[in-house]
Protein backbone atom coordinates (compact mmCIF):
# COMPACT_ATOMS: atom_id res chain seq x y z
CA UNK A 1 0.00 0.00 0.00
CA UNK A 2 1.40 3.39 -0.99
CA UNK A 3 2.10 5.74 1.89
CA UNK A 4 0.15 8.99 2.09
CA UNK A 5 3.42 10.93 2.25
CA UNK A 6 6.80 11.12 0.53
CA UNK A 7 9.78 10.29 2.73
CA UNK A 8 11.41 13.52 3.91
CA UNK A 9 15.20 13.56 3.74
CA UNK A 10 15.60 17.33 3.40
CA UNK A 11 17.96 19.14 5.78
CA UNK A 12 16.25 20.68 8.80
CA UNK A 13 17.43 24.20 7.97
CA UNK A 14 16.16 25.27 4.57
CA UNK A 15 17.31 28.60 3.21
CA UNK A 16 14.50 30.09 1.15
CA UNK A 17 15.67 33.42 -0.21
CA UNK A 18 13.81 36.18 -2.03
CA UNK A 19 10.48 35.42 -0.38
CA UNK A 20 9.19 38.82 -1.48
CA UNK A 21 9.85 37.91 -5.09
CA UNK A 22 8.05 34.59 -4.65
CA UNK A 23 5.03 36.38 -3.15
CA UNK A 24 4.92 38.90 -5.98
CA UNK A 25 5.19 36.14 -8.59
CA UNK A 26 2.42 34.11 -6.95
CA UNK A 27 0.05 37.07 -6.76
CA UNK A 28 0.77 38.08 -10.34
CA UNK A 29 0.02 34.50 -11.37
CA UNK A 30 -3.37 34.79 -9.64
CA UNK A 31 -4.37 38.04 -11.33
CA UNK A 32 -3.14 36.76 -14.71
CA UNK A 33 -4.78 33.33 -14.66
CA UNK A 34 -7.76 34.03 -12.42
CA UNK A 35 -8.38 37.72 -12.73
CA UNK A 36 -11.37 39.66 -11.39
CA UNK A 37 -14.59 39.17 -13.35
CA UNK A 38 -17.78 41.15 -13.71
CA UNK A 39 -19.70 38.06 -12.59
CA UNK A 40 -18.78 34.64 -11.27
CA UNK A 41 -20.28 31.20 -11.87
CA UNK A 42 -21.89 29.73 -8.79
CA UNK A 43 -19.64 26.67 -8.75
CA UNK A 44 -16.54 28.73 -7.88
CA UNK A 45 -18.12 30.57 -4.95
CA UNK A 46 -16.91 28.97 -1.72
CA UNK A 47 -16.63 31.76 0.79
CA UNK A 48 -13.17 32.56 2.06
CA UNK A 49 -12.25 28.91 1.55
CA UNK A 50 -11.65 29.38 -2.18
CA UNK A 51 -12.76 31.57 -5.05
CA UNK A 52 -12.89 35.34 -5.58
CA UNK A 53 -14.00 36.24 -2.06
CA UNK A 54 -11.07 34.34 -0.60
CA UNK A 55 -8.73 36.04 -3.07
CA UNK A 56 -10.08 39.46 -2.06
CA UNK A 57 -9.35 38.58 1.55
CA UNK A 58 -5.84 37.44 0.63
CA UNK A 59 -5.09 40.75 -1.08
CA UNK A 60 -6.52 42.66 1.89
CA UNK A 61 -4.03 40.94 4.20
CA UNK A 62 -1.10 41.47 1.86
CA UNK A 63 -2.01 45.15 1.49
CA UNK A 64 -1.30 45.63 5.20
CA UNK A 65 1.82 43.48 5.37
CA UNK A 66 3.27 44.95 2.15
CA UNK A 67 1.59 48.33 1.58
CA UNK A 68 4.02 49.38 -1.18
CA UNK A 69 3.81 46.15 -3.16
CA UNK A 70 2.42 46.58 -6.66
CA UNK A 71 0.91 43.63 -8.53
CA UNK A 72 0.53 44.21 -12.26
CA UNK A 73 0.76 47.93 -11.59
CA UNK A 74 -1.92 48.09 -8.87
CA UNK A 75 -1.82 48.09 -5.08
CA UNK A 76 -3.01 44.99 -3.27
CA UNK A 77 -5.90 46.94 -1.74
CA UNK A 78 -7.03 47.87 -5.24
CA UNK A 79 -7.01 44.19 -6.18
CA UNK A 80 -9.02 43.34 -3.05
CA UNK A 81 -11.67 45.84 -4.14
CA UNK A 82 -11.67 44.42 -7.68
CA UNK A 83 -12.19 40.84 -6.51
CA UNK A 84 -15.01 41.76 -4.13
CA UNK A 85 -16.83 43.77 -6.80
CA UNK A 86 -18.10 41.12 -9.27
CA UNK A 87 -21.69 39.83 -9.26
CA UNK A 88 -22.10 36.61 -7.24
CA UNK A 89 -25.77 35.98 -8.21
CA UNK A 90 -26.59 35.65 -4.51
CA UNK A 91 -30.29 35.15 -5.20
CA UNK A 92 -29.42 31.84 -6.89
CA UNK A 93 -26.95 30.63 -4.26
CA UNK A 94 -27.94 27.88 -1.87
CA UNK A 95 -26.69 28.34 1.67
CA UNK A 96 -23.80 26.11 2.68
CA UNK A 97 -24.38 26.83 6.35
CA UNK A 98 -23.12 29.73 8.40
CA UNK A 99 -19.36 29.19 8.34
CA UNK A 100 -16.42 30.34 6.27
CA UNK A 101 -17.55 28.20 3.31
CA UNK A 102 -20.85 30.05 2.90
CA UNK A 103 -20.37 32.52 0.04
CA UNK A 104 -23.08 34.99 0.92
CA UNK A 105 -21.98 35.31 4.53
CA UNK A 106 -18.26 35.40 3.75
CA UNK A 107 -18.83 37.94 0.98
CA UNK A 108 -20.62 40.30 3.37
CA UNK A 109 -17.81 39.97 5.91
CA UNK A 110 -15.00 40.52 3.42
CA UNK A 111 -16.84 43.38 1.71
CA UNK A 112 -17.25 45.12 5.08
CA UNK A 113 -13.59 44.50 5.90
CA UNK A 114 -12.36 45.89 2.59
CA UNK A 115 -14.71 48.89 2.42
CA UNK A 116 -14.84 49.78 6.17
CA UNK A 117 -18.46 50.72 5.43
CA UNK A 118 -20.67 50.36 8.51
CA UNK A 119 -23.74 49.77 6.33
CA UNK A 120 -22.13 46.52 5.16
CA UNK A 121 -21.42 45.61 8.79
CA UNK A 122 -25.08 46.16 9.65
CA UNK A 123 -26.09 44.00 6.71
CA UNK A 124 -23.87 41.16 7.95
CA UNK A 125 -25.12 41.23 11.54
CA UNK A 126 -28.73 41.34 10.35
CA UNK A 127 -28.32 37.69 9.30
CA UNK A 128 -26.80 36.30 12.45
CA UNK A 129 -29.93 35.71 14.54
CA UNK A 130 -31.11 33.00 12.15
CA UNK A 131 -27.93 31.01 12.84
CA UNK A 132 -29.18 30.27 16.35
CA UNK A 133 -31.41 27.52 14.95
CA UNK A 134 -30.48 23.96 15.88
CA UNK A 135 -30.17 23.08 12.19
CA UNK A 136 -26.73 24.70 12.13
CA UNK A 137 -23.63 22.88 13.43
CA UNK A 138 -20.85 24.34 15.56
CA UNK A 139 -17.77 23.65 13.40
CA UNK A 140 -15.76 26.11 11.31
CA UNK A 141 -16.48 25.33 7.67
CA UNK A 142 -20.28 25.30 7.76
CA UNK A 143 -21.12 26.20 11.34
CA UNK A 144 -21.27 28.79 14.08
CA UNK A 145 -17.55 28.74 14.87
CA UNK A 146 -17.14 30.03 11.33
CA UNK A 147 -19.67 32.77 12.05
CA UNK A 148 -17.59 33.80 15.06
CA UNK A 149 -14.52 33.90 12.85
CA UNK A 150 -16.25 36.22 10.38
CA UNK A 151 -17.55 38.47 13.16
CA UNK A 152 -14.06 38.69 14.59
CA UNK A 153 -12.73 39.48 11.13
CA UNK A 154 -15.08 42.45 10.84
CA UNK A 155 -14.28 43.62 14.36
CA UNK A 156 -10.60 43.69 13.47
CA UNK A 157 -10.74 45.29 10.03
CA UNK A 158 -13.48 47.78 10.87
CA UNK A 159 -12.47 48.98 14.35
CA UNK A 160 -15.52 51.20 14.91
CA UNK A 161 -17.78 48.22 14.18
CA UNK A 162 -17.37 46.67 17.65
CA UNK A 163 -20.66 48.05 19.04
CA UNK A 164 -22.48 46.59 16.03
CA UNK A 165 -20.99 43.09 16.16
CA UNK A 166 -20.74 42.44 19.92
CA UNK A 167 -24.37 41.46 20.37
CA UNK A 168 -24.09 38.91 17.56
CA UNK A 169 -20.85 37.58 19.05
CA UNK A 170 -22.56 37.05 22.40
CA UNK A 171 -25.60 35.33 20.85
CA UNK A 172 -23.55 32.97 18.69
CA UNK A 173 -21.09 32.23 21.49
CA UNK A 174 -23.88 31.41 23.94
CA UNK A 175 -25.45 29.02 21.44
CA UNK A 176 -22.16 27.20 20.83
CA UNK A 177 -21.55 26.86 24.57
CA UNK A 178 -25.12 25.68 25.11
CA UNK A 179 -24.65 22.91 22.50
CA UNK A 180 -21.32 21.78 23.96
CA UNK A 181 -19.16 20.25 25.12
CA UNK A 182 -20.09 17.21 23.03
CA UNK A 183 -20.23 18.99 19.69
CA UNK A 184 -20.88 16.82 16.64
CA UNK A 185 -20.87 17.23 12.89
CA UNK A 186 -23.01 14.76 10.89
CA UNK A 187 -23.34 12.78 14.10
CA UNK A 188 -19.58 12.39 14.66
CA UNK A 189 -17.49 13.90 17.49
CA UNK A 190 -14.71 15.35 15.38
CA UNK A 191 -11.65 16.75 17.14
CA UNK A 192 -9.76 18.68 14.45
CA UNK A 193 -9.46 22.31 13.54
CA UNK A 194 -12.09 22.56 10.81
CA UNK A 195 -14.90 20.24 11.89
CA UNK A 196 -14.09 19.57 15.52
CA UNK A 197 -13.44 20.57 19.10
CA UNK A 198 -10.04 22.25 18.81
CA UNK A 199 -11.28 24.59 16.07
CA UNK A 200 -14.44 25.47 18.00
CA UNK A 201 -12.54 26.10 21.24
CA UNK A 202 -10.03 28.28 19.39
CA UNK A 203 -12.70 30.53 17.93
CA UNK A 204 -14.53 30.80 21.25
CA UNK A 205 -11.45 31.75 23.25
CA UNK A 206 -9.81 34.09 20.75
CA UNK A 207 -13.10 35.90 20.22
CA UNK A 208 -13.96 36.04 23.94
CA UNK A 209 -10.86 35.35 26.11
CA UNK A 210 -12.75 35.26 29.46
CA UNK A 211 -14.24 31.92 28.30
CA UNK A 212 -10.86 30.19 28.67
CA UNK A 213 -11.34 28.92 32.28
CA UNK A 214 -14.63 27.29 31.30
CA UNK A 215 -12.92 25.41 28.46
CA UNK A 216 -9.66 24.46 30.19
CA UNK A 217 -10.75 20.98 31.23
CA UNK A 218 -11.95 20.19 27.73
CA UNK A 219 -8.72 21.46 26.17
CA UNK A 220 -6.75 19.33 28.62
CA UNK A 221 -8.64 16.23 27.50
CA UNK A 222 -7.81 17.04 23.87
CA UNK A 223 -4.12 17.35 24.71
CA UNK A 224 -4.25 13.96 26.40
CA UNK A 225 -5.57 12.35 23.22
CA UNK A 226 -2.36 13.01 21.28
CA UNK A 227 -0.85 9.74 20.08
CA UNK A 228 2.78 8.83 20.87
CA UNK A 229 3.42 9.51 17.18
CA UNK A 230 2.52 13.19 17.69
CA UNK A 231 -0.78 13.06 15.82
CA UNK A 232 -4.36 13.20 17.06
CA UNK A 233 -7.36 11.07 16.09
CA UNK A 234 -9.68 12.73 13.61
CA UNK A 235 -12.68 11.89 15.80
CA UNK A 236 -13.52 10.70 19.30
CA UNK A 237 -12.76 7.01 19.80
CA UNK A 238 -10.79 6.50 16.61
CA UNK A 239 -7.44 4.76 16.98
CA UNK A 240 -6.10 5.61 13.53
CA UNK A 241 -3.82 8.66 13.39
CA UNK A 242 -2.70 8.64 9.77
CA UNK A 243 -4.27 11.95 8.65
CA UNK A 244 -1.43 14.46 8.98
CA UNK A 245 -3.23 17.47 7.53
CA UNK A 246 -4.79 20.69 8.68
CA UNK A 247 -8.44 19.57 8.79
CA UNK A 248 -7.75 16.39 10.75
CA UNK A 249 -4.56 16.01 12.73
CA UNK A 250 -1.45 17.65 14.09
CA UNK A 251 -1.11 20.58 11.64
CA UNK A 252 -4.45 22.09 12.66
CA UNK A 253 -3.97 21.26 16.32
CA UNK A 254 -0.56 22.94 16.43
CA UNK A 255 -1.85 26.10 14.83
CA UNK A 256 -4.73 26.29 17.28
CA UNK A 257 -2.51 25.51 20.27
CA UNK A 258 -0.07 28.28 19.38
CA UNK A 259 -2.92 30.77 19.53
CA UNK A 260 -4.55 29.26 22.61
CA UNK A 261 -1.36 28.99 24.65
CA UNK A 262 -1.41 32.53 26.18
CA UNK A 263 -4.93 31.99 27.52
CA UNK A 264 -4.17 28.73 29.38
CA UNK A 265 -1.13 29.36 31.62
CA UNK A 266 -1.60 26.17 33.64
CA UNK A 267 -1.50 24.07 30.45
CA UNK A 268 1.44 25.79 28.76
CA UNK A 269 4.02 23.10 29.55
CA UNK A 270 1.70 20.41 28.21
CA UNK A 271 0.87 22.53 25.16
CA UNK A 272 4.59 23.03 24.44
CA UNK A 273 5.19 19.29 24.66
CA UNK A 274 2.31 18.56 22.29
CA UNK A 275 3.49 21.18 19.78
CA UNK A 276 7.02 19.74 19.78
CA UNK A 277 5.79 16.19 19.16
CA UNK A 278 3.34 17.35 16.51
CA UNK A 279 5.97 19.30 14.60
CA UNK A 280 8.28 16.29 14.58
CA UNK A 281 5.49 14.23 13.04
CA UNK A 282 4.70 16.84 10.39
CA UNK A 283 8.37 17.01 9.41
CA UNK A 284 8.44 13.23 9.08
CA UNK A 285 5.07 12.60 7.38
CA UNK A 286 4.00 16.01 6.12
CA UNK A 287 5.10 15.79 2.47
CA UNK A 288 1.68 14.62 1.36
CA UNK A 289 0.99 13.06 -2.01
CA UNK A 290 -2.29 14.99 -2.26
CA UNK A 291 -2.59 18.25 -4.17
CA UNK A 292 -0.52 21.00 -2.48
CA UNK A 293 -3.45 22.74 -0.80
CA UNK A 294 -3.55 24.39 2.61
CA UNK A 295 -6.27 22.16 4.05
CA UNK A 296 -5.22 18.70 2.86
CA UNK A 297 -1.78 19.20 1.36
CA UNK A 298 1.88 19.97 1.80
CA UNK A 299 1.40 23.75 1.62
CA UNK A 300 -0.64 23.75 4.80
CA UNK A 301 1.76 21.36 6.50
CA UNK A 302 4.73 23.56 5.57
CA UNK A 303 3.03 26.51 7.22
CA UNK A 304 2.09 24.66 10.37
CA UNK A 305 5.46 23.02 10.99
CA UNK A 306 7.24 26.41 10.86
CA UNK A 307 4.55 28.86 11.99
CA UNK A 308 5.03 31.32 14.82
CA UNK A 309 2.20 32.00 17.30
CA UNK A 310 -1.03 33.34 15.86
CA UNK A 311 -0.13 33.37 12.18
CA UNK A 312 -3.18 31.32 11.30
CA UNK A 313 -5.65 32.19 14.02
CA UNK A 314 -4.84 35.83 14.76
CA UNK A 315 -7.50 38.23 15.91
CA UNK A 316 -7.79 39.27 12.28
CA UNK A 317 -8.08 36.05 10.38
CA UNK A 318 -8.39 32.36 9.82
CA UNK A 319 -7.21 32.32 6.36
CA UNK A 320 -4.08 34.09 6.25
CA UNK A 321 -5.10 31.74 4.10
Amino acid sequence: MELRFIANDFPRLLNISNTGNHLKAALEDIVTNYGPQDEYPIEVLRGVWSGPTGIAYLFLHVSVEHPKLLIAGQTCLSWAKEYIRGNRHHSELKSKGCGIFDERLAFEAVRASVSKDLSHVRNFVSHTSRFLSDEYPEEMLHGRAGTLYLLRMIRHWVPNSAPLVERSIVMVTNKIMEKGPNWTWHGVRYLGSVHGDIGIITQLVITTPPLAPRLEEQLGRLLDQQFPSGNWPSAEGRTNGELVQFCHGAPGFITSLLSLRPFFPSLQDKIDECIKKGRELIWKEGLLRKEPSICHGVLGNALWVTTLPCTYWPHSSLLTL
